[in-house]
């Protein structure tokens, strides 16, 4: 049986739509939607100093000064990162 019919088998089963219904009520918590928005900022900014690392080292190689108005390696291109919520004992979901 092939993985897509696992996963459609198991949605349409009790247990499936129990599961289905506890992740919508869990992305709709706020708590969670403030760790996911500082977990993507943090992604975002560290993609950014990636991309903006890989152009400099291009420059580098080729000779040349990086484009105008690329930020230098030192200032992430996005908005700094917010340092993440306190922790407060909740380790996530619990395995059934």
């Amino acid at each position: 049986m092939s993985l897509m019919n696992k996963l459609t088998k198991l949605a349409k089963s009790e247990k499936g739509k129990e599961l289905i219904d506890k992740a919508q009520t869990m992305a709709n918590d706020p708590k969670n939607r403030e760790k996911l928005d500082g977990a993507r900022q943090k992604i975002e900014g560290q993609i950014g100093a990636a991309k903006t690392k890989l152009a400099e080292k291009r420059a580098e190689k080729e000779g040349e000064q990086p484009a105008a108005g690329a930020p230098a390696a030192e200032t992430p291109a996005t908005t700094p990162a917010t340092p993440p919520p306190p922790h407060d004992g909740d380790e996530g979901p619990k395995a059934a």
